[in-house]
């Protein structure tokens, strides 16, 4: 793969090279590549790394990578097609470094049933007041719930300060109904701990609490990809963890820049039966 100024800083907090994030996709791509491959992708490219702005490209266009394709998107106001970026082959997602993308975001439905989620996203997003251990307790109370409903769940970090708790599901319902799901799930979490959880977005109100992000589970929405880089200072990774990891005396944090160190962790392969799972999502819209 040919990559322009191969030797170029993108994040100095880690002084990581071009040429060492394409290496890390490279490494990363087996098991990155199912969670995005016939999606519709919004890349975030940062031209001159993290520090620096950065923006979000969901259409392609010429200036894209070789293995970047495309899938007709109809507009959800307009039913006008609009071409989105797609990959589906691991020289794809290494030649994102050549893009600086430093962050995969997909959509949770495929390109061949676009309108039929198969998985939903629970998006912890706490205040920076809340202890990693409170936070590791919402997850499990979380998975708990979803239990009751049947429905197993699988756990990663953000790569920020949150975690991501989702559930791979049969497509068999549209966008709304997932959404509306979603929605009622947070909302009864927050009626029983209205001092600890919040659903509605009014940032001023998040102090001291966990915001229960719903909003990833409706159409054109996305979420950070398990093991894509962040595009912040020490580009940490949203990492799959394992459910006993919620023990861990603080938030897992793992960088490209020390995938050496840890990449001996994914002999652990805590998703292994995520696309395994076959459950269906009984519920009826309100």
């Amino acid at each position: 793969m040919k990559l322009t100024h191969p030797t170029k800083i993108i994040d100095s907090e880690t002084n990581l090279t071009k040429t060492e994030l394409a290496e890390y996709y490279w490494e990363i791509a087996p098991l990155m590549l199912p969670h995005i491959a016939n999606r519709p992708l919004s890349l975030v490219r940062c031209p001159e790394g993290t520090g620096h702005d950065c923006f979000f490209q969901k259409h392609a266009n010429q200036a894209a990578s070789p293995g970047i394709e495309t899938v007709s998107v109809p507009d959800k106001k307009t039913g006008i097609p609009e071409p989105y970026i797609t990959l589906s082959t691991r020289e794809a997602i290494a030649g994102l470094a050549q893009m600086s993308v430093l962050e995969v975001h997909p959509w949770g439905s495929c390109n061949e049933n676009l309108e039929h989620p198969d998985r939903i996203i629970f998006d912890l997003d706490p205040d920076s007041a809340i202890s990693w251990k409170v936070l590791a307790e919402t997850a499990s109370e979380i998975r708990k719930q979803l239990k009751v409903l049947k429905l197993n769940s699988f756990l990663k970090t953000t790569g920020g300060k949150g975690l991501h708790v989702v559930v791979p599901i049969q497509p068999t319902l549209e966008w709304p109904a997932i959404k509306d799901f979603a929605h009622q799930f947070v909302v009864a979490l927050e009626q029983q701990n209205p001092e600890l959880y919040l659903t509605k977005m009014t940032k001023s109100a998040r102090k001291g609490k966990i915001y229960l992000d719903y909003l990833r589970n409706e159409r054109g929405a996305t979420a950070v990809a398990p093991f894509s880089p962040r595009a912040r200072p020490g580009m940490n990774v949203s990492l799959p963890l394992d459910w006993s990891e919620l023990n861990a005396e603080e938030y897992p944090l793992c960088r490209v820049a020390d995938f050496s160190k840890w990449k001996e962790r994914l002999n652990s392969a805590p998703w292994s039966v995520f696309f395994k799972t076959r459950q269906k999502l009984s519920f009826t819209t309100r």
